[in-house]
């Protein structure tokens, strides 16, 4: 069981690390870019807060397969 939850927990870190990680590496990317309209940088604000709400469920889908692979392997 110690063996699944540990699955669980390192398969939901990693894959929220890499989502916000790709995230933010896309955020910078399109901020470099010169532009005179303001609403491009208002839709930065809203994929940085949308799209790390939603890695937290994503994370936890990917969390619980992997605990799930986990316990069964054990």
């Amino acid at each position: 069981m110690i063996k699944a939850f540990s699955a669980f927990l390192l398969t939901t870190i990693i894959s929220f690390v890499v989502m916000v990680g790709a995230l933010l590496i896309w955020v910078a990317i399109q901020a470099n870019h010169i532009t005179d309209d303001p609403s491009l940088a208002d839709g930065l604000g809203f994929a940085v807060a949308y799209g790390g709400i939603a890695a937290v469920p994503i994370s936890l889908a990917i969390g619980i397969f992997g605990g799930i692979i986990g316990y069964l392997r054990n």
